[in-house]
């Protein structure tokens, strides 16, 4: 794959990784198969190998709405109608389309050596603005006495958003400091937040003075959403006339009743879980709709308790369970690589007992059995690379699922690494590539070949950045032993499919989209291994959420925080 092709298929997974889906069940799952083949087909091709075709179904998210991408990549190994359906070629461009050479790689000591110094200073001004954000949300929270405040996207992967939001909080302070002063209260209410260079437009028709029909684009105006949240716009000059405008008494009684329902989720969720006898139990509760939908169905579930208990007889499964609203999909929906068994909230109780007690259901338990084997052991290497080089944290992102492979090639050159480059503090992903991310991470490709000097270093010192491209060859130093890798048993991204682990939520006081009980993935801290909380999420949730998929992070512990996690939502914490 050539380094367009590569920089375009980065562009696309940065839309649709499954960890930006966290309240959409259904499209995060479809993402993550869809993620799965595009994997397999471009291991086909690093091998040279004819590629099997493949029909990928991906939803993106555009000014709020969910938005369907669908293409078919054919045998000839293109990735072109993958690209124009995103609208990153034309279509010239996909007809003249033909897969290309592999670039060259690039020297790994010598790009760690340039780039590590940057990188930690851009992951330091990440940190300290992300508390910035944090600490005018707790203000705002304590002031005004909100339910909560969310601004801008689910995730700020740049410094850029992060800048955007800190302006928008303090804007949004000021707005409501003078509604304060004017005697409006804001208690209970629950505010989305949208910087103007970044909120959903609205078009409005009018005539002009010559008597011509025109269209006039302006920021969405501010409105009041069915779960009771306040969407405002971070205008200065509007912010205090938006929230007057709106009936803040209707508001609050919306937030009530979406409370109750999803009180009665957290209730019954565990008692799902019991009862199935599953890992754990996910639902969708982006809207109250949905979560209506999942106390019905947990109810005709509940009603046929001792039937279930006769069937299963205190038999346990090992795979996670995802409630979800979507039409559609098939009602009951697992994968061989991932933990999820995905249900319908429309699917008979009587459905999902048969498939418990069927040979799919055994297959299902014993595919995330082998998921969760595959997942304990990369945890405990990318541990010790963590604290072999006094990293930050480490995630892995190996679209062609090398994980064990780069981890094992890492602390083989630990020595040589570590004399020629100083890594603590330094945020690492595993990938197939050389870049430097936004938020400060280093991605490193996992066959990097430490022997090989090419002439990059010259490039590097004049200020020339890398070719985006992974290393070619796997040999040289550190690759004794590695190409056995046991990743090899799994697809990579499927490790975000699973709903639960910690670092795939951003830890924000946000009204709950996500609520459930049972056992979180682990992650890693200098103590050893140890139950996913917010301290473990807290580290790198935002910064890492939005890029590619099949990320696992292993972090240094953190201080934990008032804001709730998944697993905080276990114990009855909500937003």
């Amino acid at each position: 794959m050539n380094t367009d092709d590569r920089r375009l298929i980065r562009q696309i997974i940065r839309q649709v990784h499954p960890d930006l889906f966290a309240a959409n069940p259904y499209e995060r799952q479809c993402n993550s198969d869809s993620l799965q083949m595009l994997n397999v087909y471009v291991d086909s091709l690093a091998r040279r190998d004819t590629p099997s075709p493949a029909r990928l179904e991906f939803y993106v998210r555009e000014a709020g709405a969910l938005l369907k991408r669908q293409a078919e990549l054919p045998t000839s190994g293109s990735l072109a109608p993958l690209f124009y359906a995103f609208n990153l070629i034309s279509v010239e461009e996909l007809r003249t389309s033909d897969p290309s050479a592999a670039a060259a790689d690039t020297n790994f000591l010598s790009w760690l050596h340039e780039t590590v110094q940057e990188a930690v200073r851009t992951a330091g001004q990440h940190e300290e603005l992300k508390a910035v954000i944090r600490k005018h949300r707790d203000t705002m929270h304590s002031k005004f006495h909100l339910t909560a405040v969310l601004v801008g996207a689910e995730y700020a992967v740049s410094l850029k958003e992060q800048e955007r939001q800190v302006a928008s909080l303090v804007i949004l302070e000021q707005g409501l400091t003078a509604l304060y002063a004017a005697g409006m209260s804001c208690h209970g209410l629950r505010i989305q937040l949208y910087h103007p260079d970044t909120c959903p437009v609205e078009s409005h028709s009018f005539v002009d003075s010559a008597g011509h029909h025109q269209l006039r684009t302006t920021h969405m105006r501010s409105y009041v959403a069915d779960d009771g949240c306040l969407h405002l716009v971070a205008d200065i000059s509007t912010l205090q006339s938006q929230v007057e405008q709106l009936d803040l008494e209707r508001a609050r009684m919306l937030a009530f009743v979406s409370d109750f329902w999803l009180g009665r989720v957290k209730e019954l969720t565990p008692a799902v879980q019991a009862l199935l006898g599953v890992k754990a139990v996910w639902c969708d509760t982006k809207t109250e709709q949905n979560s209506q939908k999942f106390v019905i169905w947990a109810g005709y579930l509940l009603e046929r308790r001792e039937e279930l208990h006769a069937l299963l007889q205190g038999r346990k499964f090992c795979f996670s369970l995802i409630v979800h609203s979507e039409g559609d999909g098939p009602l009951i929906h697992y994968h061989t690589s991932s933990p999820i068994l995905n249900v319908r909230t429309d699917c008979p109780p009587s459905h999902l007992m048969e498939f418990l007690v069927s040979e799919m259901g055994t297959a299902a338990s014993e595919a995330a059995t082998a998921v969760q084997s595959v997942r304990e052991l990369e945890e405990a290497l990318l541990d010790r690379v963590r604290v072999v080089f006094g990293l930050k944290c480490i995630i892995k992102i190996c679209m062609n699922d090398r994980v064990l492979e780069g981890a094992r090639r890492l602390l083989d050159n630990a020595d040589a690494i570590k004399a020629a480059v100083h890594l603590v503090g330094a945020s690492i992903a595993l990938d197939d590539c050389y870049e430097v991310w936004d938020s400060g991470f280093i991605s490193i490709p996992y066959n990097f070949n430490i022997a090989e000097l090419p002439g990059k270093l010259l490039m590097l010192q004049s200020g020339t950045k890398p070719t985006d491209s992974s290393s070619g060859s796997s040999s040289g130093s550190g690759s004794s032993g590695s190409s056995s890798s046991g990743a090899d048993t799994r697809n990579a991204h499927s490790h975000r499919s699973d709903a639960q682990s910690s670092s795939s939520y951003p830890n924000a006081a946000i009204p709950v989209q996500w609520d459930g009980v049972g056992s979180a993935g682990t992650t890693s801290s200098s103590g050893g291994s140890s139950s996913s909380s917010s301290s473990s999420s807290e580290a790198h949730a935002a910064e890492v959420a939005s890029d590619l998929a099949g990320c696992e992070t292993h972090t240094e512990p953190q201080h934990p925080t008032r804001y709730a996690t998944p697993r905080q939502h276990d114990q009855g914490v909500s937003a």
